[in-house]
């Protein structure tokens, strides 16, 4: 990482929260659907200091309207306000996020670390079949509220929690619990897979160093990393072992040695 020194982690733009988690080297991090920066605090143990934005529809930001170019406007004027580019996190949605800001704005980012997540979905007629399936559920969350909801995707195949302990349970459904029903309605509407661009096909144009990461038992998100890496042209893919979709919740220990070694190789 260039000049550490030099960062300027005081001087946010007002249109993100951004939540601020450990000491050591400085790294962003983007949040993942129904969850806030909060995130990432447990990765704040490896010698990282991490600075996570709340994505539009999600914690205390209030950015309108909800939707991929204001999103990766303000990650772009967020990045920018530390004075050096810095390492990028982003975990399944935080991560297409974080994919569109480096192609978008590579100026600002150090580093790329992409965890279970796509570069969107190829072909018009499948990018609409999944944005009315986004419109439905988005309708629904509004419908039966937070809590309801958050009950349900809880206890989904891809994004359940009953395989990890009471402790870390109760800490991530706390994280999640702050959202509100219309905010995560609008992020779905705004951000969901449907509604942002496919750019599986810019990853050669990718300027930056990638990692993506992926959990041994997400077969689907693993060989989505996997092509990922096999694409862009300075890129590697690390499986962690035991862990699922969501791997900073299942395996933050070995996910942040990961980062450190990529971080500072």
């Amino acid at each position: 990482m260039k000049s550490r020194s030099r960062i300027r982690a005081d001087r946010y733009p007002a249109d993100l929260a951004v939540r601020i988690f450990g000491t050591g080297r400085v790294v962003a991090a983007l949040h993942g659907f129904t969850l806030t920066g909060s995130q990432f605090a447990p990765l704040a143990r490896n010698g990282l200091q991490i600075h996570a934005a709340d994505l539009p529809g999600h914690g205390d930001t209030r950015l309108r309207p909800v939707d991929p170019p204001t999103t990766i406007t303000a990650i772009a004027r967020w990045m920018a306000s530390f004075g050096v580019p810095v390492p990028l996190i982003g975990y399944s949605l935080g991560g297409r996020m974080a994919l569109l800001t480096a192609l978008e704005h590579p100026d600002v980012v150090d580093r790329l670390v992409v965890i279970s997540a796509s570069p969107g979905i190829a072909g018009d007629a499948a990018r609409a079949a999944r944005r009315a399936r986004d419109r439905a559920l988005a309708d629904h969350i509004e419908a039966v509220g937070t809590e309801a909801f958050l009950g349900e995707w809880l206890a989904g195949p891809i994004t359940g929690t009953h395989h990890v302990d009471d402790g870390a349970r109760r800490r991530d459904r706390a994280v999640r619990a702050v959202n509100t029903a219309s905010g995560l309605a609008a992020a779905l509407r705004g951000l969901g897979q449907g509604a942002q661009p496919y750019v599986g096909d810019r990853l050669s144009d990718l300027k930056v160093p990638l990692l993506t990461v992926s959990g041994s038992t997400d077969t689907a998100y693993t060989e989505l990393a996997r092509t990922m890496a096999d694409t862009a042209p300075n890129a590697a893919h690390v499986v962690i072992d035991g862990a699922g979709h969501n791997v900073v919740l299942d395996a933050p220990r070995p996910l942040g040695s990961t980062l450190v070694d990529f971080i500072d190789g």
